[in-house]
């Protein structure tokens, strides 16, 4: 994956220079989605943060901007998605039906809509992103595109020709970029335009219906391709993203920008890709159901880090990531390497990417970075929200998270905050996706078998640690100790790891030993050393 870290101007500076050269602000960035299913974050990163990374970048130019997410829902509903648990018979209460008509599927929403939109517009906000949320179903009824329906059906024929020219596709010469909600069955999807004639009508639809209706004020919709194209000019966007899928030769967004420039003769958006984000090497659908949504984010980590993820990386380049695999933890770690360059705590290798990670650590805090620097490190977190109880007595457990971590000691209260957030975000994260290896707990009994592998050396190395142990006053100081130790009996330094591992958690790696010595306390750890070395 090509990463933005070794760039001293971000890809989203670069489009804000772009979009500045086209007039004067306000500017207009924007994004879409059709409520067919859950909204995920491979959905927020074309829909929400490649606009909004762009919307940040002119905001840091001092300019005025406006981030519009268009909610789809005139489109019809066509697919049940996996885990609703609607029977097959059942299925025709939804489909064909637009999102914003059709029944909830949830229990406690009103309508398709509803229910899918809900936690995007519950959770956007607590990534910092500030949308101005539109419906399209409304907008139509509004009357806001009459104009741009009339148009578009006088133009039909000069609209085809430039799709089929673009496209290369077969499209009859009468037809009507046109979608009508039929009068008997109120479904969208399967209506048919036969002609129009005096602001009026003609169609068909496949459950036996025909009729003649006005399609203005959310009578009809417009083909995808044409209504997409109306929003761009509805609104006077400047800016606007999409999934790969959309920017192929001959696609959408090359449909779109020939009809904007030879029918409508309007300057179209700057569009820019955006790459997929898969969960395990798989394209995340919210019809299937392999995704992971804002509010999972938001239960085993901060928004920052999925600020940070979008920053960091190019929005052409294509992400793989998982909460159950080694990527969530490369992720958590480069943050913590941006926030420690930014409180230059940390030297990049060259003063490019000191400025570049600088900079993007900036642009992924949620308003302004702190004064000062208050990490809790991912995996010190991991180790210590499995053996402290921080969710009952954290004040009472907070020295020792102090001896632990170079934290400040003279906290805030809202410093302190952040830690037990994060901790208890990270007892989520490990509870509910973390690889084995990372689950941590004290042996309670020791192991014979263990013991007996033990030989005169290593047994030498172990006593002579809980007197050294007492005179550590840092994780780091422990470290030392038992290279020191490991030195002083003639063993080499992994074989009394892996023994000291096998003695504390019953695995042969873990956590660094200093941090869980800290963590499970001195005497406890001394304790059990001491007995081992009987």
């Amino acid at each position: 994956m090509v990463s933005e870290e070794n760039e001293i101007e971000l890809w989203s500076e670069k489009v804000a220079e772009q979009v500045i050269l086209r007039h004067k602000p306000p500017y207009i960035v924007e994004g879409m989605w059709t409520p067919s299913g859950f909204f995920h974050i491979g959905n927020a990163r074309p829909e929400v943060f490649t606009p909004y990374s762009v919307k940040r970048a002119l905001e840091d130019k001092k300019v005025a901007v406006k981030q519009n997410f268009i909610i789809d829902d005139f489109d019809a509903v066509r697919k049940i998605p996996n885990g609703l648990g609607i029977k097959k018979e059942d299925e025709k209460k939804y489909l064909g039906f637009p999102c914003a008509t059709a029944p909830s599927p949830i229990p406690g929403y009103k309508t398709w809509a509803d229910a899918f939109v809900s936690q995007l517009k519950n959770n956007a906000p607590k990534f910092g992103v500030e949308l101005n949320i539109m419906s399209a179903y409304e907008t139509y009824k509004e009357g806001k595109f009459n104009d741009l329906i009339k148009f578009s059906i006088e133009h039909s024929k000069e609209i085809v020709k430039v799709w089929k020219a673009v496209a290369g596709t077969k499209k009859d010469e009468d037809f009507v970029p046109l979608q009508v909600l039929c009068e008997k069955c109120k479904r969208i999807y399967y209506t048919k335009v036969l002609s129009f004639e005096n602001d009026l009508v003609n169609y068909e639809c496949e459950c036996g219906h025909k009729g003649k209706i006005s399609p203005y004020n959310g009578n009809a919709k417009l083909h995808w391709r044409v209504h997409w194209v109306a929003h761009w000019i509805l609104h006077k966007v400047d800016f606007e993203s999409a999934g790969k899928d959309h920017f192929s030769k001959g696609g959408s967004v090359d449909v779109g920008q020939a009809l904007m420039k030879e029918i409508f003769k309007v300057n179209p958006p700057i569009q820019l890709l955006t790459e997929f984000l898969q969960l395990g090497g798989a394209k995340m659908s919210g019809s299937v159901g392999n995704v992971i949504d804002l509010e999972t984010w938001l239960s085993v980590a901060h928004p920052e880090l999925f600020r940070f993820m979008n920053f960091s990386y190019r929005s052409s380049t294509a992400i793989n990531f998982s909460f159950e695999d080694n990527s969530f933890v490369l992720l958590n770690d480069r943050f913590e390497r941006a926030e420690r360059v930014f409180y230059k705590e940390e030297e990049a290798e060259n003063e490019k990417r000191t400025q570049a990670l600088s900079k993007i650590y900036e642009f992924s805090c949620i308003g302004k970075p702190g004064k000062r620097m208050v990490q809790l490190p991912f995996s010190t977190a991991v180790l210590l929200s499995q053996v402290l109880d921080f969710e009952n007595n954290f004040e009472e457990i907070l020295p020792k998270i102090l001896e632990t971590t170079k934290i400040p000691k003279d906290l805030s209260k809202d410093e302190k905050q952040k830690i037990k957030e994060k901790l208890a975000r990270t007892k989520s994260w490990v509870s509910r996706f973390a690889p084995e290896n990372f689950r941590i707990e004290f042996s309670e009994s020791l192991d014979r078998k263990v013991l007996a592998e033990l030989n005169s050396e290593l047994i030498a190395a172990i006593s002579s640690l809980p007197k050294k142990i007492s005179n550590s006053n840092t994780p780091e100081e422990v470290q030392q100790a038992i290279y020191d130790s490991a030195k002083a009996s003639n063993v080499k330094p992994k074989d009394l790891f892996r023994a000291l591992y096998l003695i504390l958690i019953g695995k042969e790696r873990g956590p660094k030993i200093g941090s869980l010595v800290f963590a499970f306390g001195k005497e406890k750890v001394k304790k059990r050393l001491i007995e081992a070395s009987k």
